[in-house]
């Protein structure tokens, strides 16, 4: 889910769009990597990002690429110039002209890197951020990032990770199992989740794809995950 989004009910209409957001060339074979989204009434509810292998070895690097999304900028124009700076970019484009942009004003970045493309954000009076503009730049033959540079030079980052200051927490515990056995068979899990992946259900498929055998279904890696997890913090009564 979203964060933010309101669970799907009966009637609602509902559209889907992906992209690709990567294609690597890896040792095992080539990785394309799709980001899909579920829309109700225009905004995005369900997100889905989905990995897929092709074996083989390939050489073909120029093909490759991955999207990335940068952490949000914050830039404080100080000085009646720097403005003037940011105006003359050819890659910053102000939509709100009842708003002129000035001087103490903190302009928030959000920004995807591939073909560059952006947004841009100024908190109104209710602490809301508005959209005032846009970031449009596409990289061609160019080497580098010339916007991401530019922010990283004027900013500050938001919504980055930050490490603990101390060693953080160790989920291990004497209290509650920490083994747990992958199911004999996927074929139960597949009929209930409806995903039939030959990879999770036929041993034969699964070994011309260059796995030992069918592998366990990823959802169902993270729900014994989440078991354990809770095992830990609950001292091993989850009830």
């Amino acid at each position: 889910m979203v964060k933010g989004a309101k669970p799907f009910q009966a009637g609602n209409i509902c559209k889907s769009e992906a992209e690709i957001i990567s294609v690597d060339n890896t040792q095992p074979g080539k990785v394309v990597k799709v980001e899909g989204h579920v829309y109700c009434d225009g905004k995005p509810v369900v997100e889905v990002v989905s990995a897929f292998l092709y074996c083989g070895f390939f050489t073909n690097y120029e093909n490759t690429f991955e999207t990335t999304e940068e952490p949000d900028y914050v830039v404080t124009l100080a000085t009646e110039a720097d403005v003037r700076v940011l105006q003359s970019k050819e890659w910053f484009n102000w939509e709100d002209n009842s708003k002129p942009l000035i001087p103490g004003v903190p302009l928030t970045f959000h920004v995807q890197s591939l073909s560059i493309t952006g947004e841009i954000f100024v908190w109104d009076q209710l602490k809301n951020l508005q959209k005032d503009g846009t970031i449009e730049f596409q990289a061609d033959d160019a080497y580098g990032n010339p916007i991401v540079s530019y922010l990283q030079h004027h900013k500050t980052t938001q919504g980055q990770t930050v490490p603990l200051t101390n060693e953080g927490c160790k989920l291990t515990t004497t209290e509650g199992s920490t083994l747990f056995w992958s199911p004999l068979t996927n074929e139960p899990y597949s009929g209930i989740s409806g995903y039939f992946n030959p990879i999770h259900i036929n041993p034969y498929f699964s070994r011309y794809t260059g796995l030992p055998s069918t592998i366990t279904h990823g959802l169902w890696l993270s729900t014994a995950t989440c078991k354990y997890i809770e095992n830990v913090v609950t001292k091993g009564h989850p009830e």
